[in-house]
């Protein structure tokens, strides 16, 4: 704990008897108790630092830099002869305190791209420095005696991983970014969060969020992989698409067709033996259609007779109204009792 110096009845943040260098950069208050010898005293606030003096338990004031009398009035001396405590705590302009965060837990993300979910991890680091210090004393110092350096960066990593989760996924839903742009992109999505957290911290600790930063994410390789899986799948697809697209635009050039193909052959066997496979299962198709065997027109597939020249294209069986035979579709006499159709 650091206590004050009476010297002339002025209490001075010029001395610490538990070794903690004044100099520290990394330490964001020091609360002197019963550092009051006398009624007249008074504190000075250095330059570098603002005060929270707090009698009593309850009145909390703040104060800049500057000398000032501890007591304001005769009843508050009176107080404190009776017993009225008096703390002053002192909170330097600027400290900082680097604080290393990471998160836990992973979170689930849905890939955009392959529709593949994936689990993120993160891990870096930012600075902290109080920026309203009423604020900070009632929320962050409270009854405490003494800075504790390291309780106070486990707590604040704890809560920049706990809003991880809702911050990551806003900025990358916000910017359309795919699990292979994030790692680019740390810097953009560092800053965006920073700009969240800073926002927060002040209203809810009176603290400034300084250089936030994102060392790495943390990705899953079975992830990584299945998601490359997906993309490549993918791309074959569209590819396998826009050739079947380009022989479709080629269906009365039988000549430029089959060069089409020659070429695809020579360049992309795999995509010429899948572009094959498609085109057969075509041409099964429209063998399979609804065709007058006279005519050759193409019928509906409900047309009973040929709307060209009347012939019979119905598969479904002729039923003999003589004996109830079921005859093939294009039978002319029944095949049992050779009634005639």
């Amino acid at each position: 704990m650091f206590f004050g110096k009476k010297q002339s009845n002025v209490i001075k943040l010029n001395q610490n008897v538990c070794n903690a260098d004044l100099e520290d950069n990394q330490v964001l208050f020091v609360k002197l108790a019963d550092a009051v010898k006398s009624a007249d005293a008074r504190f000075e606030v250095p330059s570098t630092h603002d005060a929270i003096v707090v009698k009593g338990g309850g009145d909390i004031r703040y104060y800049p830099s500057g000398n000032y009398p501890v007591f304001d009035s005769k009843d508050e001396i009176k107080n404190w002869k009776s017993g009225m405590s008096v703390e002053i705590t002192y909170i330097p302009k600027m400290a900082r305190v680097l604080v290393k965060w990471g998160t836990p837990n992973r979170l689930r993300y849905r890939d955009e791209a392959s529709n593949k979910v994936i689990t993120v991890g993160a891990h870096g680091e930012f600075d902290l420095s109080v920026i309203v210090p009423l604020q900070f004393f009632q929320k962050v110092v409270g009854a405490s005696r003494e800075f504790d350096v390291n309780a106070f960066r486990k707590r604040f990593a704890e809560t920049v991983a706990t809003e991880f989760v809702d911050m990551f996924l806003k900025i990358v839903d916000d910017k359309k970014l795919t699990y292979d742009k994030f790692s680019a992109n740390k810097k953009e999505i560092a800053n965006e969060m920073g700009k969240i957290l800073t926002g927060m911290f002040e209203k809810d600790w009176g603290l400034s969020v300084l250089n936030f930063k994102i060392a790495d994410f943390d990705l899953h390789d079975d992830d990584m992989n299945a998601i490359e899986d997906a993309a490549a799948k993918k791309q074959r697809q569209d590819m396998l698409k826009e050739h079947l697209a380009e022989l479709e635009r080629l269906n009365d050039k039988e000549w430029e067709r089959e060069k089409y193909l020659r070429q695809l052959e020579l360049q992309d066997k795999m995509a010429y033996y899948e572009v094959l496979k498609v085109v057969k299962d075509k041409d099964l198709t429209k063998k399979e259609e609804n065709i007058c065997p006279n005519c050759k027109k193409e019928c509906a597939a409900t047309d009973k007779f040929c709307p060209v020249c009347g012939t019979r294209v119905s598969k479904e069986p002729i039923i003999c109204p003589d004996c109830g035979k079921a005859n093939e579709p294009l039978a002319k006499f029944c095949a049992n009792c050779g009634k005639k159709f």
